[in-house]
């Protein structure tokens, strides 16, 4: 069966909502989960192009839908935080749900476009592989994540070593232009300069933290709060690193097809 993003997004919306009625403390997560009518009607435009076959319209489409499914991943995230923060289960639970089907839709509409547009290349109805956003997630995963740690006036050393982000944003603009120029060797080369990048980065970052944490320990306990965002927020960010990882992978395997 084709997939269509709209149906499949109301399909895991219907799902929360459900659950959600189930589980007590989780109306802060349904609240967003309810709210999610932007990316609905973007779904249902990446339908309408998608069935339409006009590469031009399904890569406009697959623009607005990636927009708009990361603003709602990242009021989702921002649920999850506040309600672990506050041990709250039921929301943690019905808002990681909801963010692993919006980023399943998210996902396989970049693989069918992908697919899709190759075809009409093929055709001579198409004349350019879509533009891909593996920088620009790059880009809002550095915003969401110092927007988390940036509450508590997170120590300097910290944000620097955060911000020296030179090497990923080369990394994921290298990606891109592989993927835009469908060049397997070149892609599979990205991935990898990208993985090594992207480790070092995150375990610096993470060393960062942990030293802006215990310099800041002398008067905040142990289960401070700041200590709680520097966690989650790592965990956000590696999370986020991971997807573009996916994402790459899977567009690698389909370009060898």
């Amino acid at each position: 069966m084709p997939f269509a993003a709209a149906p499949e997004f109301k399909k895991h919306k219907a799902k929360c909502e459900a659950e959600a009625k189930k589980i007590p403390n989780s109306g802060d997560a349904l609240a967003v989960v309810k709210k999610s009518g932007d990316v609905e009607k973007a779904a249902a435009a990446w339908d309408k192009a998608y069935k339409a076959g006009d590469a031009k319209a399904l890569r406009a489409a697959l623009a607005d839908l990636l927009q708009a499914t990361k603003i709602f991943r990242a009021k989702l995230s921002a649920v999850i935080v506040k309600a672990q923060k506050a041990k709250n289960e039921g929301a943690v639970e019905v808002a990681a749900d909801m963010l692993g089907g919006a980023m399943n839709v998210e996902q396989m509409a970049q693989l069918e476009s992908l697919t899709a547009l190759k075809k009409l290349e093929k055709a001579g109805s198409g004349k350019e592989m879509p533009a891909t956003t593996f920088f620009a997630d790059w880009t809002a995963a550095k915003k969401m994540f110092e927007a988390l740690t940036g509450k508590k006036k997170p120590a300097e050393g910290f944000l620097l070593a955060f911000r020296a982000s030179s090497g990923l944003e080369k990394a994921t603009k290298a990606l891109d232009a592989a993927t835009r120029a469908n060049d397997v060797d070149a892609l599979q080369k990205a991935i990898k300069g990208f993985e090594k990048t992207g480790s070092e980065y995150f375990a610096t970052v993470k060393k960062k933290a942990k030293v802006s944490v215990a310099a800041d320990d002398t008067d905040i306990p142990d289960e401070s709060e700041e200590a709680f965002n520097y966690d989650q927020a790592l965990a956000i960010l590696l999370k986020n690193l991971n997807v573009i990882r996916k994402e790459a992978g899977d567009i690698l395997a389909e370009a060898r097809k």
